[in-house]
């Protein structure tokens, strides 16, 4: 059974926090068990979540989660560790809406979707910026993904702008010579 945790919002998605989690768990289940176990291999870490719902009993109910990531110092190291607890706990159903991520997961993601997305536009930018003709252009512009077409609207019509203007200027110096 899933529980509706109390949740954050977090870009229009509802995110149990794992302190949140641990409370509902530690409420529904005062004889419980959450133990962690790291293992530190050169300048990596995992994390080992083990939750266990009633330590009396042999046979109770019990998840493990896991967290692999960098050791840059105590912070990162509580975090792994609150990540593998998190999806441990999320197993068990204390989670908002089923999700397994923790908000920090979450948050990581979509920063990284949006240094992605920034990049892409960069690089597209730049095959734009190159573009030494009209045709150059709008083949830089059929291949471009949609979601940066969106971004680079507004470019493209400044560049239409200059590479007509350009090349009417080149055909007056040619008419000219």
């Amino acid at each position: 059974m899933t529980r509706k945790t109390e949740t954050m919002d977090l870009k229009g998605n509802d995110y149990a926090k794992v302190v949140e989690r641990v409370k509902e768990f530690r409420k529904d289940n005062p004889n419980g068990l959450i133990e962690t176990t790291p293992t530190i291999d050169g300048n990596m870490i995992v994390f080992k979540a083990r939750v266990v719902k009633d330590k009396a009993q042999e046979s109770s109910a019990e998840a493990t989660g896991h967290a692999y990531g960098e050791n840059k110092g105590a912070k990162a190291f509580e975090k792994l560790e609150t990540i593998a607890t998190g999806r441990a706990l999320a197993f068990l159903g204390y989670a908002a809406d089923g999700e397994i991520a923790s908000s920090d997961e979450m948050e990581e993601f979509y920063e990284y979707q949006n240094q992605k997305r920034e990049e892409a536009i960069q690089a597209w930018t730049e095959k734009m910026d190159d573009s030494k003709s009209l045709v150059e252009l709008k083949a830089v512009w059929v291949d471009m993904p949609v979601e940066v077409k969106r971004e680079l609207k507004g470019k493209l019509d400044e560049l239409k702008k200059k590479l007509r203007l350009l090349s009417g200027m080149r055909r007056i110096a040619s008419k000219t010579r």
